[in-house]
């Protein structure tokens, strides 16, 4: 055998095939190979074969050097000797080469792990590989599936965590969809997406989960929505549910821009401006008073002062404070009596926004006061959420909810992909010196 052909066949690295010849194409290498097997048998009666004549197929394979490759496979056909056999003829099978397959099963497994892995585009690594858009997904389906299937990939989970993100947008005629994700907040792991957001969506996933696995979860964190705190109802009766801080603030924070808008719009007239003094204190307002320099507390004054007549603003402000608080203790039973002081002053405050504020938190303080308990958040599922919305944005969005819940999960699910040989690392020599 010539020794480049050689080269090329280690090269290759696919075992029973010889290589043939190889060339260039358009904008593309051609490897021209063929099978090695020289006996055949019967699948039907195991009669040994006659071969017959040889097949031509073209596949796409991993790039080499930068370019496409294209594989042109010489099977061989067998013919059965047996008269009364009912399969006269057939093509052998190749390990890497599916019976109807465009791409090798390595090239369709590299494909996978680009669009799973490193959440690349579809549209673009079909291009790189020279296929249509459906060989790359059919591949992230058939290889994908197996990983985020595999039981070994959620195993056993103590504390869940539950929250949702946006689908599709909102369009003319159809609302904005959503999906919960379920995360692992110990591995902070995206265990499974399922559609809506209702609790009934929530409540049919539990259903279908394990009851063994369901029994030991333990805690469960999520945002203040009644429909998720409904739909762990009755399978996760027996865990403890945590209200999640960074959503518990938000409300807070909700409530006092509320007031602030309302403030200005009977103060002026109209929506806040540039020029508004609550407009333009509306950042610091938000911000921790901890973080607040000198400076920004005097403008904070000043804007209060000159847009605020009634304090009411100043009182929803000292509510959001109030609120911070109640997690910036590590004491549970500091943590209760700050809650049920904020609650007390809250309901029985004059505008109507804290009042409101003050009956969402006597409404979920158990769940809020857990959290010092568990010390369990959705800060990893919030984490995750990045991680989702990369993979939104990469799609452009998405139509098929499979496609998209296969993809968040090859992405942030933390599956176990195939190990993948690392080459050692090269060193640049230290520059020779002249005295």
């Amino acid at each position: 055998m010539d020794d480049g052909i050689a080269m090329v066949k280690r090269l290759l690295g696919l075992p029973g095939m010889n290589v043939l010849e190889v060339f260039e194409g358009d904008d593309e290498l051609v490897i021209r190979v063929e099978t090695t097997e020289t006996v055949g048998w019967c699948p039907g009666c195991g009669v040994r074969a006659q071969p017959q004549d040889r097949t031509m197929r073209s596949v796409r394979d991993l790039s080499c050097f930068g370019r496409a490759v294209r594989l042109e496979v010489r099977r061989r056909r067998w013919r059965c000797r047996e008269v009364l056999c009912a399969i006269k003829t057939w093509t052998e099978d190749v390990d890497q080469l599916d019976a109807t397959a465009v791409m090798t099963r390595r090239a369709g497994a590299e494909a996978c792990r680009q669009v799973g892995q490193q959440a690349r585009p579809v549209a673009a690594v079909a291009r790189d590989f020279g296929v249509c858009w459906w060989t790359v997904m059919n591949a992230v389906t058939e290889h994908g599936t197996p990983l985020v299937d595999s039981p070994d990939r959620v195993g056993t989970v103590t504390k869940l965590g539950v929250d949702e993100t946006s689908f599709q947008a909102a369009r003319p005629g159809v609302a904005t969809t959503y999906v919960t994700g379920l995360v692992d907040l110990e591995r902070r792991a995206m265990i499974d997406m399922t559609p809506g957001n209702r609790a009934a969506d929530l409540r049919r996933w539990c259903a279908s989960a394990d009851p063994a696995w369901i029994a030991k979860i333990e805690v469960v964190a999520t945002d203040l929505a009644e429909s998720y705190r409904a739909g762990l109802s009755p399978h996760l009766d027996h865990v403890t549910r945590v209200a999640d801080p960074f959503h518990v603030v938000r409300v807070a924070n909700r409530c006092m821009d509320n007031v602030r808008r309302r403030v200005q719009t009977e103060q002026l007239g109209h929506r806040g401006r540039k020029a508004d003094p609550l407009f333009k204190i509306r950042k610091i307002l938000l911000a921790g008073s901890e973080r607040v320099t000198e400076g920004g507390a005097d403008r904070m004054l000043l804007g209060l002062r000159a847009g605020d007549p009634n304090d009411e603003l100043l009182g929803a402000w000292l509510a959001k404070e109030s609120v911070r608080d109640v997690f910036v203790t590590d004491d549970p039973a500091e943590a209760a009596l700050l809650l049920d002081k904020t609650i007390a002053g809250c309901l029985a405050d004059d505008v109507a926004e804290i009042r409101s504020l003050g009956a969402t938190l006597a409404r979920w303080r158990t769940e809020i006061l857990a959290h010092h308990t568990t010390d369990a958040s959705n800060g990893p599922t919030e984490g995750l959420n990045l991680l989702v919305k990369e993979v939104k944005r990469c799609g452009r969005g998405f139509e098929n909810f499979e496609h998209y819940r296969l993809r968040v999960l090859l992405r942030a699910g933390k599956p176990t992909w195939p190990n993948r040989p690392t080459p050692p690392i090269l060193r640049t020599g230290r520059p020779h010196t002249h005295a």
